[in-house]
């Protein structure tokens, strides 16, 4: 009586003969392309139904699951690729064999099979079929294993930051966190430079900057300390920093096609769809491998149908979750922590970061941004920043790093031991080997021991 139902019920969707349906019979389900090759097969022959769609298969779910297996069943080979790439991904629990042309005999239809060997040869077909693999699992035997000092990656520069995590590895989610203008922006920026330094391209969504002072600041952190000079305002005698217009031309001509951004002006809609559109057609048309949402505030959620904010949220970060895994990309996130987060390094913990506990869960590695009083080289208190590392899947590093900042050029650099005037890849003049010095290697070893 259950087996009449669903027999019943997939009527509505597929086409085939019920008085030849048995789900006892032991040569499974045959799934054919269209109608005159189910009349042809007749015993346990179905086709989709005029009118219907592929998605429409699923419904019948429960007739197929009282067949031991199902089988795709015609001669013509471009159909049966497309029944295959069809029906695999929609019924990954069922156990499905595909026919090969050798099943054949090459004959061109179904009806001339029957013709030249007569319906009782009809099972004979299954010794040409092949099981397709299955569909949601894995064998794990078969598993490539991973090297990671071969996954693609970008290093951040910051040499205790790159021990600890090993950079930023392709097909990862980044979630950076801090107050309101503690330089969130400004070190992701640095990031992006640095990447394309890697030969990388990137590309980035900024909800909040115009397009013009976006440029303004990245070609500061790119010029450097030496190649920025101040021009005066005449209107307020205000003096302004800028590249020098060599190191603007060459700047422009080292990112050009190198470095995106997503347009605010044309792209009117700033949903979770568009940017990821958008971000789609970079890595497919510019091959860009590294990306940036600067923030989750700014992105417009009210197209999803959940008002819950914080639901939408982690929707939208299990989205950017799913882009970089099946891209194989690496994206930074940034997220502003809850209000009664401490300006602390020692109580700062992935729960600080805002909105659901769900976006530090999805994230590989989760970074706060802060500043603190440390000592500068007189032993005297000042104000420094201090990135720490909350989470780090592949290690499970914890630490933190003691930055400095060149307010002229806009740059971070490793506290005491690093160096704001670092070269970039425009300015070939003065590129030189870059090498670890005794004083980050002593850093590198306090915060993170062998």
């Amino acid at each position: 009586m259950e087996f009449e139902k669903a027999m019943s019920a997939a009527e509505a969707f597929l086409t085939f003969t019920p008085r030849f349906i048995d789900p006892n019979m032991p040569q499974g389900l045959w799934i054919c392309s269209n109608a005159a090759e189910v009349s042809a097969i007749e015993i346990n022959a179905v086709c989709l139904g005029s009118g219907c769609e592929w998605d429409d298969i699923v419904k019948t779910q429960p007739f197929l699951d009282h067949f031991p297996f199902l089988v795709i069943v015609t001669p013509n080979a471009i159909a049966r690729d497309e029944m295959v790439r069809q029906l695999r991904p929609r019924l990954p629990a069922s156990c499905i064999y595909v026919i090969t042309d050798a099943g054949f005999r090459n004959c061109k239809t179904m009806q001339e099979y029957v013709e030249l060997y007569g319906s009782r040869e009809l099972p004979s077909i299954l010794s040409g079929a092949e099981e397709l693999p299955a569909y949601g699992i894995l064998n794990l035997a078969q598993v490539a294993r991973r090297d990671l000092r071969k996954v693609p990656r970008v290093l951040s520069r910051f040499p205790v930051l790159d021990k600890g995590i090993g950079g930023f590895f392709a097909g990862e989610l980044s979630v950076w966190t801090g107050k309101r203008g503690v330089g969130k922006s400004t070190i992701l920026g640095q990031l992006l430079l640095e990447a394309i330094d890697q030969e990388h391209t990137v590309c980035a969504y900024s909800g909040e900057l115009p397009k013009e002072q976006f440029r303004e600041w990245i070609y500061l952190q790119a010029a450097g300390p030496e190649h920025i000079v101040y021009e005066t305002d005449e209107a307020t005698g205000k003096r302004l920093a800028m590249a020098d217009l060599m190191a603007d031309k060459r700047i422009s001509e080292w990112m050009d096609e190198r470095f995106w951004l997503f347009d605010l002006e044309r792209n009117t809609k700033h949903d979770p769809e568009t940017i990821l559109k958008q971000f789609e057609y970079a890595k497919m048309r510019y091959n860009a491998d590294v990306f940036l949402v600067d923030n989750i505030m700014s992105v417009d959620f009210d197209g999803f149908p959940d008002r819950d904010f914080n639901r939408v949220q982690s929707r939208f970060t299990q989205m950017l979750v799913t882009f970089s895994k099946r891209r194989q990309v690496h994206t930074h996130l940034v997220v502003h922590p809850r209000k009664s987060t401490p300006d602390t390094n020692s109580k700062v913990s992935s729960d600080d970061v805002s909105g659901s506990g769900d976006i530090t869960n999805r994230a590989d590695n989760v970074f706060f941004l802060t500043t603190h009083t440390a000592s500068d080289a007189k032993g005297k208190p000042e104000r420094k920043p201090l990135l720490q590392i909350l989470k780090n899947r592949d290690f499970g590093a914890r630490g933190s790093q003691w930055l400095d900042f060149d307010r002229k050029s806009r740059r971070y650099f490793q506290d005491r031991t690093g160096d704001p005037k670092r070269p970039y890849g425009w300015d070939m003049a003065a590129q030189q080997i870059q090498l670890i010095t005794p004083e980050e290697r002593d850093e590198i070893d306090r915060v993170f021991p062998e």
